[in-house]
C-alpha cells in the first residue's frame, strides 16, 4: 500500500471562464480497480512559470495509490482519498482531478456486502455535503451531486440530485428537509423541489410532513425555512389548549425581533375564548465587557366566571368570580466588573399581588410569598480607601388582614427604601495619614475607618401598635395596610422612617503574650440621626398612651470597649494502626470582657419612663420606637463572655505508600455564653451549643441548642441556679434544632469535572420556555438528595420538649435507560402527617425530539403538562402540548 502527497501550485490570470460541470469520463479508472497502478507525478502543472486557473494550493493524498495521466492531465486517487483547496475539502474512496476541464469527480466504493462505503464528503466553509457521487468545477464553483445529504445550520437536506451554482445557491430535486441527523431521519418535510440560499433561507415547493415514514395530510403549496448564520426576526407559533376558567386558548404567539447585535425583543400574546387576554414584551440586551441584562413586562386579564369546578379551591388567590387584571415587571441588569469603574446593577421583580400564583408555572415563584427588588450604583477605587453606593429597594409580601366585616382577606404589604446611601472609608493606620511607612510594628495594628449610611424607609403598613404611630402600654395593636394610591401617599410618607447612621470602626491591633496567647483590645462608636422623636403621656382613666411627635434632627449614640484573650490547644493521640495513624483534637478557648454604659438613664434622653396602667406600674419606652437606625439598649453591661471551639481530625493512610490524608471527625463543637456582672438578676446567660459533622464523608449533621442554667417554678423562671437543687443537672435544654442531609451522585463521585465561565458575547437570545428535558443528563445513572429537619422547644409548664416541626424532603432523578429518565421532588410534614409540594417529571429522549411530563399530583398548585417538541431551535414550534391546572377541569 502506498501513501503519496503532492502539492500543485499555480497562478490564475485573466477573467474566469464559464466551463460547465461535466460528468466523469467513461474511460477513467473506477474505484474498484486493482491497486497495481504506477504513481507518476505531474510534469507541467508544477511549473511556477505557467499561469492557469488554480487560485491557491491544492493538497491531495490517498491511502492506496495515486496515478497521473500526463497526456490527458488527469490525476487518479484511490483509497481514503483527500483533497484540500482553500476552504474546500473533499474525502472519498475515489477522486479524479482533471487539470484541463477544472473538474473534480468523486464517488464511493462497494464493499463485499454490496454496501457503499467511503461516500464522498464535501466541505465548503460551514457547508457540508455527503453523497453517492459528485462532480465539482473548482474554477466556476459549480457542482452536481447525486444522492446527497447537506447541512444548512441545524437542518439537513437529503436529495436525489443537488446542483450548486456559482453564487452558492443549491437546488435539490425530490428533497427532504429535517433536523434529525440520522441517515434515515425520524421525520422530515418532503418537497419535489427545494432551493437553499446558504446562511439565509430554504425555500421548498409543494411539501408535506412525514413522520416515521408515514406521510401526513399536513402540507402547503410552498415552504419557507430561515437558516441564517446570524439571528433573524420571525413569527412565533402559539400553543393551543383549553382551561375551565379561560376556555380554548392560544398562548405565547407573536413575533421575535432581532433588533441588532446588542438587543432583541419578543412580543407575544394570549387569547381566551371565554374572554380575556395576555400580553408580554421581553427583551435581552448586552454590551461586551460592559453589561448585560433582560427586561420583561407581562399583563393578563381573566374574565369573571361562576363556573368553578367541583373540588376547586375558593381561596381568593384562585377565585375568578370577579374580573382579574394582573401585571408583572422583571428587570435584571448585571455589570461586568472593571477596576475603578462605577457599577450599576438592578434586580427587579414586582407586580400584582396574585400574578405569580395565577400565571406562573415555576414552583419557586408560585409558592413564594415575598419578592424583592433592588437598583443600585456603587463605586470604589483600587487606589483610594473611599467607596460609596446608592441603592433603591422594594419588597412586597402577601399577608392576611381583617376587613370591615371581620373577614380575613389577603393584602399586599409594600416597603420601599428611597434611597439607601452609603459612604465608607477603609480602615487605615494613623501612621499612613502622615505619610509614614508601615514596617510591621504592633502599633500599626491600630486602624480607624468610617462608614455612613442614610436611608428613608416607606411602607403602606401603618402601625397602630407598639411601633410607630400610637402605641399602647399594655396591649398590642394591629397594623393596618392601606392601598398605595394618590389619596394615601401623603399619609404613607408622613410615616416614613428616615435615619442617618455613622459608624467608626476602631481596631487596636493584637498583642502576643508568652508566645501562645493573643490579646486584642477593641473600641467602637456609632451614632444615628433621626428626623423625629416621640414623647409619651398616659391618658387619664385608661390604659392607653398618647404620643407626641417632635420633628427635627435628633441623635442617639452609643460606645463600648472591651478586650479578649485567646489561644489554641492541641492534643494528639498516636494510633499507628493499619489505617488510622493518629487523631488530633484542637481546642480554641476565648475569654473577653466588654463594658457599655446604661443608655436608658434620663441624662441621655433616649428613653422615657411612663405609667403603663392605673395601678401606677411604669414602663421604659424608646423615644425612637419603630424608627430605622441604631438605638442603644437600656441597662448597664459589664460582661465576661466565654467560648470554647473544638475540632477533631483523623490522619489516615491512603493506598499510596507513605501518603496520608486528613479526615474531619467533628467539624465544629462550640459552646458560648456570658456573665453580666452589672445585672441585678439572671447574670448568667443561656449556654448556646452547636455541633456539625459529616458521617461517612457524605451525610452532614447539624445540631444546635440552648441550655438555661436557671430554675423554673410553675412555668416561671426564678433567679436560682438549677445546680443549687443538687444532683448533676447543670442546665435545662430549652430548644433544639436538628438537620441532616446527604446527596448522592454516582457519576459525580466517579469523575469530577470543572467548567469555566462562558466568554462575554454580544449576541443575546430569548430562549423558549424550558421543560424538564432541558435539565436531564442521561449519562448520570441516578441522583438522590435527602434532608431531615426538626425543631423542638421546651414547655415550661410540663417541663417537656415539644416538637414544633419535623419535615423530610427527597429529590433526585433516575435514568431508567439511556432514553428514559424520571426526576422527582417532595417533602413530608412528619408532625402534621401531610405531604407538601410534590413534583414528578418524566423525560423521554426521542433523538431529534423530546418528550417531558410534568406532574404536581395534589395541593393548590395541582396540575400536569405533557410536552413533545423538536429539539432543534429551527423547528421548536413543532410541538404537542396538553396541560391542566389546579383551577381547570380534566380534558
Amino acid at each position: 500500500m502506498a501513501i503519496a502527497l503532492f502539492s500543485v501550485i499555480a497562478f490564475f490570470s485573466g477573467p474566469e471562464g464559464s466551463a460547465q460541470v461535466r460528468p466523469r469520463r467513461q474511460d477513467a479508472p473506477t474505484a474498484t480497480r486493482p491497486d497495481t497502478l504506477v504513481v507518476s507525478p505531474p510534469t507541467d502543472t508544477a511549473n511556477a512559470q505557467r499561469r492557469g486557473d488554480i487560485e491557491t494550493t491544492i493538497n491531495y493524498k490517498a491511502k492506496d495509490s495515486i496515478r497521473y495521466d500526463a497526456v490527458q492531465q488527469i490525476m487518479y486517487l484511490y483509497g481514503d482519498a483527500h483533497i484540500d483547496y482553500g476552504e474546500i475539502a473533499l474525502d472519498a474512496a475515489y477522486i479524479q482531478i482533471n487539470w484541463k476541464t477544472n473538474i473534480i469527480d468523486a464517488e464511493g466504493m462497494l464493499d463485499s456486502a454490496g454496501v457503499l462505503q467511503q461516500k464522498p464528503l464535501f466541505k465548503n466553509g460551514a457547508e457540508t455535503y455527503q453523497a453517492e457521487r459528485m462532480s465539482y468545477n473548482y474554477k466556476t464553483k459549480k457542482g452536481r451531486v447525486l444522492g446527497a445529504v447537506t447541512t444548512q445550520g441545524e437542518g439537513y437536506i437529503h436529495a436525489e440530485t443537488i446542483k450548486r451554482d456559482n453564487e452558492g445557491s443549491i437546488y435539490g430535486r425530490h428533497a427532504r428537509y429535517t433536523t434529525c441527523d440520522l441517515e434515515h431521519p425520524h421525520f422530515y418535510i418532503k418537497a419535489t423541489k427545494m432551493k437553499v440560499i446558504p446562511n439565509d433561507r430554504v425555500v421548498a415547493g409543494p411539501f408535506h410532513l412525514v413522520f416515521a415514514d408515514v406521510p401526513t395530510p399536513i402540507g402547503l403549496p410552498f415552504g419557507f425555512f430561515p437558516s441564517p448564520r446570524k439571528r433573524g426576526s420571525g413569527i412565533i407559533i402559539p400553543t393551543f389548549g383549553e382551561s375551565a376558567q379561560q376556555g380554548f386558548y392560544l398562548r405565547e404567539g407573536g413575533f421575535y425581533w432581532a433588533m441588532n447585535d446588542y438587543m432583541d425583543m419578543r412580543i407575544t400574546g394570549d387569547i381566551f375564548s371565554l374572554g380575556g387576554y395576555g400580553l408580554r414584551v421581553q427583551s435581552n440586551y448586552t454590551k461586551r465587557y460592559k453589561f448585560n441584562g433582560n427586561f420583561s413586562v407581562s399583563h393578563t386579564f381573566i374574565k369573571a366566571s361562576e363556573n368553578i369546578g367541583a373540588g376547586a379551591t375558593t381561596d381568593p388567590v384562585y377565585n375568578y368570580r370577579s374580573d382579574s387584571r394582573d401585571i408583572w415587571i422583571s428587570w435584571s441588569h448585571s455589570p461586568i466588573t472593571r477596576p475603578g469603574k462605577g457599577q450599576f446593577s438592578a434586580s427587579v421583580n414586582a407586580g400584582s399581588q396574585f400574578y405569580n400564583q395565577r400565571n406562573s408555572t415555576s414552583p419557586q415563584n408560585a409558592l413564594s410569598p415575598a419578592f424583592n427588588s433592588t437598583v443600585s450604583y456603587r463605586k470604589s477605587s483600587p487606589n483610594s480607601p473611599i467607596n460609596y453606593a446608592v441603592t433603591i429597594s422594594q419588597s412586597q409580601t402577601t399577608r392576611n388582614q381583617y376587613n370591615a366585616e371581620g373577614e380575613v382577606v389577603p393584602v399586599q404589604q409594600m416597603s420601599f427604601t428611597l434611597p439607601d446611601f452609603s459612604f465608607g472609608v477603609a480602615s487605615q493606620s494613623p501612621i499612613e495619614w502622615f505619610g509614614g511607612t508601615l514596617t510591621g510594628r504592633w502599633i500599626e495594628g491600630i486602624r480607624i475607618g468610617y462608614n455612613l449610611s442614610a436611608r428613608q424607609y416607606v411602607t403602606n403598613s401603618l402601625s397602630t401598635g407598639s411601633g410607630l404611630g400610637y402605641p399602647f402600654s399594655n396591649r398590642q395593636g394591629r397594623d393596618t395596610i392601606v392601598a398605595i394610591n394618590g389619596g394615601n401617599l401623603s399619609q404613607i410618607f408622613r410615616n416614613a422612617r428616615t435615619s442617618i447612621n455613622h459608624d467608626i470602626p476602631i481596631t487596636l491591633g493584637t498583642l502576643s503574650l508568652f508566645k501562645h496567647f493573643k490579646l486584642t483590645p477593641s473600641v467602637s462608636y456609632s451614632e444615628s440621626w433621626f428626623m423625629k422623636k416621640f414623647s409619651y403621656r398616659n391618658i387619664p382613666g385608661s390604659n392607653m398612651l398618647a404620643v407626641d411627635t417632635t420633628n427635627g434632627l435628633h441623635r442617639a449614640y452609643q460606645y463600648q470597649g472591651g478586650i479578649s484573650l485567646t489561644t489554641n490547644l492541641y492534643g494528639t493521640a498516636q494510633i499507628r494502626g493499619k489505617k488510622v495513624e493518629a487523631i488530633r483534637h484542637t481546642i480554641t478557648p476565648n475569654i473577653s470582657y466588654s463594658f457599655r454604659p446604661d443608655f436608658g438613664r434620663p441624662e441621655y434622653g433616649f428613653y422615657q419612663r411612663v405609667q403603663r396602667d392605673s395601678l401606677g406600674n411604669t414602663q421604659l419606652l424608646s423615644r425612637f420606637q419603630g424608627l430605622e437606625g441604631n438605638v442603644p439598649g437600656p441597662g448597664l453591661s459589664s460582661a465576661i463572655s466565654f467560648s470554647i471551639n473544638n475540632n477533631v481530625e483523623m490522619k489516615v493512610k491512603t493506598d499510596s505508600a507513605g501518603v496520608f490524608k486528613k479526615v474531619s471527625l467533628i467539624d465544629a463543637f462550640n459552646l458560648a455564653g456570658s456573665y453580666n456582672m452589672a445585672a441585678d438578676s439572671f447574670k448568667l446567660s443561656n449556654i448556646n451549643v452547636n455541633l456539625s459533622t459529616k458521617l461517612f464523608n457524605n451525610v452532614g449533621v447539624t445540631l444546635s441548642g440552648s441550655f438555661d442554667p436557671y430554675q423554673y417554678v410553675n412555668g416561671r423562671r426564678v433567679n436560682r441556679y438549677l445546680v443549687e437543687d443538687g444532683g448533676f443537672r447543670l442546665a435545662r435544654l430549652m430548644n433544639l434544632n436538628f438537620n441532616t442531609g446527604f446527596e448522592f451522585n454516582q457519576k459525580a463521585r466517579q469523575q469530577q469535572t470543572e467548567s469555566g465561565a462562558a466568554a462575554p458575547t454580544n449576541l443575546p437570545s430569548l430562549q423558549r420556555t424550558l421543560t424538564a428535558a432541558d435539565y436531564v443528563d442521561f449519562n448520570i445513572p441516578w441522583t438522590l438528595s435527602v434532608d431531615l429537619t426538626s425543631n423542638f422547644t421546651r414547655d415550661n409548664l410540663t417541663d417537656r420538649l415539644v416538637n414544633n416541626a419535623t419535615s423530610a424532603g427527597i429529590n433526585g432523578s433516575v435514568t431508567l435507560t439511556d432514553k428514559w429518565a424520571v426526576n422527582y421532588t417532595t417533602s413530608y410534614d412528619l408532625k402534621n402527617r401531610i405531604l407538601s409540594y410534590t413534583n414528578i417529571g418524566i423525560t423521554r429522549d426521542l433523538h431529534c425530539w423530546q418528550m417531558s411530563i410534568d406532574w404536581v399530583p395534589f395541593g393548590v398548585l395541582q396540575r400536569y403538562s405533557i410536552n413533545i417538541n423538536a429539539k432543534s431551535a429551527l423547528l421548536r414550534d413543532l410541538r404537542i402540548r396538553r396541560s391542566e391546572s389546579a383551577t381547570g377541569r380534566p380534558f
